[in-house]
């Protein structure tokens, strides 16, 4: 049997929550909307995926749960972070600094080290060293 500790933060049960998310990109003269009012939420502890064909707008949402891209409309409570859209944007960073991991698809990554090694960087970065 195993035990699971329910974690409830600022926003409950979850670590982050999006509302109403929209985000348009530009093409030629007109608009093309990606994220259309996106609601999305991942709990405490859980493992959670956003999977899609390609062009869906993973790597859209992503961006804008993380604090990459700004939506035009909808907001983002994550942590102890209200509508993290209305914080400075050295402050976005360093949430993101703090509390998001990335894996990149293969195209972003450093060819030359290991996976281990990617992480370290951001790691070094963050000022933690190994040990």
């Amino acid at each position: 049997m195993t035990s699971h500790t329910t974690v409830h933060g600022r926003h409950g049960d979850f670590a982050i929550e999006a509302k109403g998310l929209v985000k348009r990109f530009k093409s030629g003269k007109s608009f093309v909307e990606v994220l259309k009012g996106v609601d999305f939420d991942a709990r405490h502890g859980d493992l959670t995926m956003v999977m899609g064909p390609s062009g869906s707008g993973k790597s859209t949402l992503i961006a804008a749960l993380s604090g990459l891209l700004r939506p035009e409309k909808g907001r983002v409570d994550a942590l102890d972070v209200d509508d993290m859209w209305k914080l400075s944007s050295g402050r976005i960073d360093k949430f993101r600094l703090d509390h998001c991991g990335f894996i990149f698809q293969g195209f972003n990554l450093f060819p030359a080290l290991s996976a281990l090694q990617q992480v370290e960087i951001v790691l070094k970065f963050q000022g933690l060293s190994k040990g």
